[in-house]
């Protein structure tokens, strides 16, 4: 079972409507982006091209490999929706 954890950030107003407006930006850009721009958008984002690698974690390796398909069911900019929804 997994535990569910919760951070709490203290904010001013100021950084609260920075980040939020940020968001709003975001949000806006990637939805009048079609599959294609979004996905161009995200591969040009990553500077290191090869995203797969390993992680040490208290002694258990855990590798990571990222994948773009072309044919997923779900677009990034759902995923992004759901995350920002949160």
């Amino acid at each position: 079972m997994q535990d569910n954890i919760v951070y709490r950030l203290e904010l001013t107003n100021e950084e609260y409507e920075f980040i939020e407006n940020l968001r709003n930006e975001i949000y806006d850009k990637l939805s009048k982006m079609n599959e294609s721009e979004l996905r161009e958008y995200f591969e040009n984002l990553c500077i290191e091209k090869n995203l797969n690698f390993e992680k040490e974690i208290k002694g258990t390796v855990y590798k990571v490999n990222t994948y773009f398909s072309k044919d997923s069911e779900y677009t990034i900019l759902q995923d992004l929706f759901r995350i920002f929804r949160k």
